[in-house]
């Protein structure tokens, strides 16, 4: 391949930009596209709508590409899209590489995947973390099936992984197979718009926010019982956004909501755009996810590079937090832990607070080595 060519990617997502209320899946892809889209030809297949919508996006022709940003995108209408348009979508379309975002959607994930190993094109898989045990934990039963019919099938000989960290490549070393051919690289982060200043910080008083769709895999009812045990002391707020994934899941949250102490107070933001959650952070104090388990966890990276300290589980990639100056990443069997940080946190004044999280964004940018991120992704696609 000459030093001249522009690698051409197929991508297969099942939302992309102008959604956001995916978060992490359009996140993967959006932020990938904006630092590669000049040195790689991205070719995005995506639903004509966001996540949980019932309409599509205005002005959007489906089947026809359309440039969008440094990308081509394909919007396909919902409900309505079959394996052989899949695979005249590949058949059809000039590329080098196919890269498959996720692993369980049918029209995305495995219809793709079947359409590539029928035509023999390379692909590459990116689990996102479906493969991680929190995540298999839910809807358990079906997940499980597919990766047998996978196995079965050998669907995956001869596929690349990409994996964001090194306990995802053990997941799918684990559930696929131990001679996966896997690559290891980070995702990219979305850089947040900060404001100048660092906000006000008064003893007693904390402002926390939740970036995270409403599912058990996020853990909310874990954050709010570990509300319930602050001190009278502290006076906490909590801003959650993100949509309403699971019904039943919310009306759990409720009910733990409804036994919070007067001291603490709830808020459900739903979904909001890149440019009010900015905003949201730009006016809290602790960015605070109890995940089951993240393969990268765009919206950790994005409170770090705000500035703003996070409180989390050891179940992600970003790891010794306390160490780095950029909060905590406590395990998921004590919730008093995680109640005694926030307790911290909240006790500190506008100095104490400098002191410890001052340098959170500038940590967190060192943390982040984009230059070596965007060569390893070079590589992968040539």
């Amino acid at each position: 391949m000459g030093s001249t060519h522009k690698p051409t990617v197929l991508v297969f997502t099942d939302w992309y930009i102008p959604g956001y209320k995916a978060g992490g899946p359009i996140s993967s892809i959006a932020n990938m596209v904006a630092a590669l889209g000049l040195l790689i030809h991205f070719k995005i297949v995506c639903s004509d709508r966001d996540y949980l919508d019932t309409k599509p996006y205005h002005d959007v022709e489906p089947f026809a590409w359309q440039k969008v940003g440094l990308a081509e995108v394909l919007y396909l209408p919902l409900g309505k899209v079959k394996l052989r348009d899949i695979r005249s979508i590949i058949d059809r379309t000039a590329f080098d590489k196919v890269y498959i975002n996720g692993m369980f959607s049918k029209v995305y994930s495995i219809f793709p995947l079947i359409a590539t190993r029928m035509l023999k094109q390379p692909v590459i898989v990116a689990p996102r973390g479906m493969l991680a045990p929190g995540a298999l934990s839910i809807k358990k039963r079906k997940k499980s099936s597919f990766l047998r019919l996978f196995k079965t099938l050998k669907l995956y000989k001869g596929t690349t992984f990409h994996s964001t960290h090194e306990h995802e490549s053990a997941h799918i070393k684990s559930k696929i197979s131990k001679k996966s051919r896997i690559v290891t690289l980070p995702n990219f982060p979305r850089q947040p718009k900060r404001k100048s200043g660092t906000i006000q910080k008064s003893t007693g008083q904390l402002n926390m926010i939740m970036i995270a769709r409403i599912a058990p895999e996020k853990n909310i009812l874990f954050a709010l019982q570990v509300l319930t045990l602050l001190p009278k002391s502290a006076w906490v707020s909590l801003m959650i956004i993100g949509p309403v994934y699971d019904e039943d899941y919310f009306v759990r949250c409720r009910e733990i909501e409804a036994s919070l102490p007067a001291n603490v107070h709830v808020v459900w933001g739903g979904s909001k755009t890149y440019a009010q959650i900015d905003d949201a952070l730009d006016e809290s104090h602790l960015f605070f996810l109890p995940t089951l388990g993240e393969n990268y966890g765009h919206s950790i990276a994005e409170a770090m590079l705000s500035g703003v300290p996070v409180l989390i589980t050891d179940t992600t990639p970003w790891r010794n937090l306390k160490s780095r100056g950029l909060g905590a990443d406590l395990a998921l069997d004590n919730h008093q832990a995680f109640a005694d940080f926030i307790t911290a946190v909240a006790s500190m004044n506008q100095s104490d607070y400098a002191d410890a999280f001052g340098k959170v964004a500038a940590s967190a940018s060192e943390l982040i080595h984009l230059p070596l991120t965007i060569e390893g992704y070079k590589l992968l696609f040539e």
